[in-house]
């Protein structure tokens, strides 16, 4: 009685953790005062996917993205990168950053996700202090407190391209805090092959 009883409670439990991984498919939070849902299609078109094959701007040959980049900077999966929208991003304490030029962006993107391509934080960049005070950053006498700057979830067009890695790369140049990063390295490419909601145009 009791390994039954054992066995059954395991199927209950595996049907738990099955039913909470199937609520992680889809999300709905406030970014900028919209209202953004993202829910999976029954199957991803080959036209979605094949526009998200590109290796990005930042290989200047065919590259191969790491699945765990340097330091502490944590790789996402699907599910991970929806709860840090409803989590971090609807409480205004995150970003999702799209690390791809602006012609990559307008094939597609993370709906409630903003543009800031890789370049923006070289560290030749003129610009790339303002960059990161809108981050959070607090400008100092010699450099920058990041102790207050938003959490990143990083993303390009997927494995093969390298602008994810460049901009995290620079970012932690920069001093960003890479417990404050987090990396999509899967990407737009598996994001339309899974299906998910893709946003249309250039947007933020």
């Amino acid at each position: 009685m009791l390994s039954l009883c054992a066995a059954l409670c395991a199927v209950s439990a595996t049907v738990s953790v099955a039913q909470e991984t199937e609520a992680r498919s889809s999300a709905s939070f406030v970014f900028h005062g919209e209202t953004i849902s993202i829910t999976r299609a029954p199957a991803a078109t080959a036209q979605n996917v094949s526009r998200f094959a590109g290796s990005g701007t930042a290989c200047s040959q065919p590259c191969l993205g790491p699945v765990q980049l340097a330091g502490s900077v944590a790789t996402l999966g699907e599910s991970e990168v929806l709860d840090f929208m409803v989590d971090q991003v609807a409480m205004n304490t995150g970003l999702v950053i799209d690390a791809r030029m602006p012609q990559g962006r307008s094939a597609g993107h993370m709906p409630g996700s903003v543009s800031l391509p890789h370049p923006t934080l070289d560290p030749d960049n003129q610009y790339r202090g303002d960059i990161l005070q809108a981050l959070g950053a607090q400008p100092l006498a010699d450099g920058f407190d990041f102790s207050e700057v938003r959490h990143l979830l990083v993303y390009d067009d997927g494995p093969a391209s390298g602008d994810a890695a460049r901009l995290v790369e620079n970012l932690l140049h920069a001093g960003y805090p890479a417990e404050r990063i987090r990396y999509y390295r899967g990407g737009m490419l598996v994001w339309a092959t899974l299906g998910f909601t893709i946003a249309d145009g250039t947007g933020s």
